[in-house]
């Protein structure tokens, strides 16, 4: 009676040990995927950045032309519409 207490109580031990071990390589898992889908979300936000920035940077170039173009126009000594000289 008293072996078969010490090998049930060997084996509850025994499971639970395989258990604490399973889940501290889950936990290490879980942090190592953590990191790792972190750095890539990181790497991801900075490109999304850059492509923005370039965007950006782009349309503030568009703007100023307008600007420039409109300022041309708009000092220009005819006057001249190109509109309505048989242009479209």
């Amino acid at each position: 009676m008293v072996f078969t207490a010490a090998a049930a109580a060997f084996v509850v031990v025994r499971r639970r040990e395989a258990r604490w071990r399973r889940e501290a390589v889950s936990e290490r898992l879980m942090a190592g995927c953590a990191v790792r889908d972190t750095a890539a979300l990181r790497g991801e936000l900075d490109r999304f950045r850059r492509r923005l920035d370039v965007e950006l940077a782009g349309a503030a170039v568009v703007e100023a032309a307008g600007v420039v173009v409109d300022e041309a126009w708009a000092s220009a000594p005819s006057r001249i519409d190109p509109f309505s000289e048989g242009g479209l």
